[in-house]
């Protein structure tokens, strides 16, 4: 049962207490504020709603502190704390009037001094309050297998004072995502400053990749600043980004101040966000570092992917960085063990390939750990033999519609459709749609946090990418009803919002990212408020939604064409631009990508040679260039994933087999996190007749992000080249077709050479014809040929094949196939016959690494 907090207040207080709750997330507790007219209301509330672990909150001001019936509620608090000695109690004075001396005795020690001074301050200590103590047993905020690291990170802490006789304010938690990084830093905070306990009450912020110091600013200003004004934001956001870097660092230094003053320590989470692209610091960070050298009371940790290259921290004596590792199996073991505990299940653990699979990341042992719960350690008796196929299989079983209630499906469509989003506007969309009451949203979500499916921060929800990814792939976009209506919310609170000229940067955000899935714009008034690292997500999200659909891929161009003029750090920048060149690209629009090309190449980005790669490769079709450019790329190590797969493309669609053979096998250790060089190995198992391994692998492809159709793809590869089950693959490929999303020229490919070669001339013709709309003649040439070979006329099969102009290792494959046709036809001389088939055994020979149903993504 969730925790019971009661708000307790004057009457006069209630619009500010009703501020403070619509920072309080549902899925925590049950927030009941309460000005009651009767003392027989609180003793009825009290008596039904107060568990094991229940919180109250007085919100202390002259006026409560005279009321009758908040001095009744008082009394009927300290009964529950004696009956309960778990009971919590707070004091939050809310007026500078009231003291001690207003409270009774008893309560005077429940006093807290230093909360802040908006409603978002006095929230985020009610929340804290709450995780310290009375939700100590949820998700990621136990600690397990951490001991030896804190006690040496502390033990760092001492070197630094002893060598500079000051403590260390910026910390650094570096490790990879899904680490436990985020438990640890509350750990370490607890056990290195033991004397400042509520360190651990300071915000949260999770930024995104790409955040610059104008995002620190902006989400500092709103944790401070509660009535930030709508009208002031673009000007004051213009003006600060326009300023010198080192006055930029000042007014950051001067805002984190504020949170030294309260003892409080402030955690930012951002993946690349203080690195440029080549991995030194952005210029503003050493200069923020500098500056808050001067204030040893704020404490500052960064959560990053990266540690800082000693020669740059090096001149910063305050800067103390820690590298968190994966969990070993035992601790792993302990953390599912606790976790289940923590469910009010019988602690049960799967098999320890499993848990050697886990790989020490603490997020995936607790999803695993919330399933073996609720099903029992036999739905993962497959032992998965990769990190992928276990995130898919337990996240898939957990995202499983049939596993879920229509409020926790809703919920998880809301949050798969935007980064995060204020509780209070979760809450209202979903009470509205489901005619509920807020206990019953609040029971649906906290299921949700404790199956580790959603997760809180600070006021919002949100869900982790790979749960995201997941969902999307296994239901798409959820109900078009309930997008519409959420579509509706958002705006209806954007016109709340600028009634109250109030800024609400989620709200900003989120509409951004529905305006971008909706296929709309964004109003004139969003375009100054719109931070460029909103902008690369927002982008990044409409490129990746579909790669052949060109209203998407115009979305992705429009989205971004603006950065060429935006102002902003040259890392989002070109990562902005990258995906632009890439949709041009897919579009055909050969001058528009060639001009961006030039921008790119002259500015000397990293990207440039693989974008031209790239451009070579699907525009131009030349793969021999593309070559001597992704080389070039694979020096200058900028996206390597994608340039190494690309790689692996061109070789085996040019027949370059020991170039492909040596290219796998150095990737070996990563190709499983490589979607693009798995598909090219498939491809490779496929053509050796090794359908085991090629079925081995599709599973693991499939649970990669935005890969499920081109693993649906290769099982109908597989029913072509293995079992000859054309009309099958072609029925396959129509389901995936008519259940509509992303790679429709790829399935349309495909499904027009298993339907030739089943003798569906229709549907070949049919998907001739759109295929010639979307890439022009490029591979109609061999549906053609397969077409007249179906229908039993090799030798019209062969002149058709000879009018393709670029002809491929597919195209040469396909012309064994008219050669052996021709060698088993009746009217083909006896001589004649062994030669075909001679010639055709040679070129299968030559080509014996690529199946000739093998089609370009």
């Amino acid at each position: 049962m969730l925790p019971t907090v009661f708000l307790s207040l004057e009457g006069g207080d209630e619009n500010f207490v009703a501020q403070v709750q619509r920072f309080l997330p549902d899925g925590l507790a049950y927030f009941y504020p309460r000005s009651f007219e009767n003392g027989e209301q609180l003793i009825q509330a009290m008596e039904t709603r107060v568990g094991e672990a229940t919180m109250f909150a007085l919100f202390a001001s002259k006026k409560s502190a005279r009321s009758p019936w908040v001095g009744f509620e008082i009394d009927r608090a300290r009964l529950a704390k004696i009956r309960n000695p778990k009971f919590r109690i707070i004091v939050i004075p809310i007026d500078r009037q009231v003291t001690h001396a207003d409270l009774p005795a008893w309560m005077r020690e429940y006093w807290v001094d230093r909360v802040g001074n908006g409603p978002r301050e006095v929230a985020r200590y009610i929340r804290r309050s709450l995780i310290s103590n009375l939700l100590s047993h949820l998700p990621g905020n136990q600690v397990y297998g951490r001991g030896a690291l804190v006690d040496q990170a502390v033990g760092m802490v001492g070197d630094v004072v002893l060598r500079t006789e000051e403590t260390p304010n910026v910390v650094i938690i570096a490790g990879t995502t899904g680490i436990g990084r985020r438990t640890f830093t509350r750990k370490f905070l607890t056990e290195a400053f033991p004397a400042s306990p509520e360190l651990n009450y300071g915000p949260d912020f999770l930024l995104p990749q790409f955040a610059d110091l104008a995002d620190l600013y902006r989400v500092l200003r709103q944790e401070i600043e509660t009535d930030l004004r709508l009208s002031e934001a673009a000007d004051d956001i213009a003006n600060f980004t326009s300023a010198p870097i080192e006055i930029q660092a000042r007014e950051v230094a001067h805002l984190l101040s504020h949170f030294g003053d309260l003892g409080q320590a402030i955690t930012i989470i951002s993946g690349n966000g203080i690195y440029e692209d080549r991995g030194f610091l952005k210029p503003w960070a050493p200069e923020l570092f500098k500056q808050l050298a001067n204030d040893r009371q704020v404490k500052l940790l960064v959560v990053t992917n990266r540690l800082i290259h000693e020669n740059e921290s090096r001149p910063h004596s305050n800067v103390l960085q820690i590298a968190v590792p994966p969990l070993t199996d035992t601790d792993i073991r302990t953390l599912m063990i606790g976790s289940a505990t923590a469910l009010g299940s019988k602690p049960e653990l799967p098999s320890k390939q499993v848990i050697r699979t886990i790989g020490g990341h603490p997020g995936i042992a607790r999803a695993t750990a919330a399933l073996v719960a609720r099903k029992g350690p036999a739905v993962l008796d497959s032992d998965p033999s990769d990190l992928f196929a276990l995130q898919e299989d337990v996240l898939g079983e957990s995202l499983n519609f049939a596993n879920l209630s229509p409020i926790e499906k809703d919920v998880l469509s809301v949050l798969s459709w935007v980064p995060q989003i204020a509780g209070d506007t979760l809450r209202r969309i979903i009470l509205q749609r489901h005619q509920i009451e807020k206990e019953s949203f609040a029971e649906a979500v906290s299921g949700l946090i404790l199956a580790c499916l959603v997760e809180v921060s600070g006021s919002n929800y949100l869900i982790t990418g790979p749960v995201r990814s997941l969902f999307r792939r296994l239901h798409g976009y959820g109900s078009r009803e309930l997008l519409a209506a959420f579509s509706v919310a958002l705006k209806d609170e954007w016109e709340q919002a600028k009634r109250d000229n109030e800024m609400r940067a989620d709200l900003l955000d989120a509409l951004a990212y529905m305006a971008a899935l909706e296929g709309g714009t964004l109003p004139p008034e969003f375009k100054a408020l719109l931070l460029p690292s909103t902008l690369q997500e927002v982008v990044r999200e409409s490129y990746d939604r579909g790669h052949d659909d060109p209203d998407s891929l115009a979305r992705a161009v429009s989205w971004g064409m603006p950065a060429l003029k935006m102002g902003m750090d040259e890392t989002t920048r070109e990562e902005i631009l990258s995906y632009v060149v890439r949709a041009l690209t897919r579009l055909g629009d050969e001058k528009e990508a060639e001009e961006l090309l030039g921008f790119i190449e002259k500015r000397g980005y990293r990207s440039r040679f693989y974008l031209r790669a790239f451009y070579l490769r699907v525009h131009k079709g030349d793969y021999r260039a593309a070559i001597t450019m992704l080389l070039k790329a694979r020096d200058v190590k900028k996206y390597t994933k994608q340039v190494v797969g690309d790689l692996g493309r061109c070789y085996q669609r040019l027949g370059m087999w020991p170039q492909l053979i040596e290219l796998v096998k150095e990737q070996e250790q990563h190709i499983g996190r490589n979607s693009v060089l798995l598909d090219v190995r498939i491809g490779m198992l496929i053509a050796q007749g090794d359908f085991e391994g090629a079925e081995r692998e599709i599973r693991v492809l499939r649970s990669l992000a935005r890969q499920e159709t081109f693993a649906d793809g290769r099982v109908a590869m597989l029913m072509m080249r293995r079992d000859q089950d054309f009309d099958g693959a072609k029925r396959m490929l129509t389901e995936m077709l008519q259940r509509g999303g992303g790679s429709q020229t790829y399935i349309r490919k495909l499904r027009a050479l298993a339907a030739a070669s089943a003798g569906d001339i229709t549907t070949a013709r049919a998907d001739a014809e759109f295929l010639k709309a979307r890439v022009g003649n490029n591979g109609i040439h061999a549906i053609e040929a397969r077409i007249l070979l179906a229908q039993g006329d090799p030798d019209g099969a062969e002149q058709e094949l000879r009018k393709t102009p670029a002809y491929s290792i597919q195209d040469e494959l396909l012309r064994a196939r008219i050669l052996e046709a021709r060698a088993n036809a009746s009217s083909t001389r006896f001589s004649e016959r062994d030669r075909l088939k001679r010639q055709a055994a040679e070129i299968r020979a030559r080509n014996r690494t690529l199946d000739e149903f093998e089609v370009e993504r």
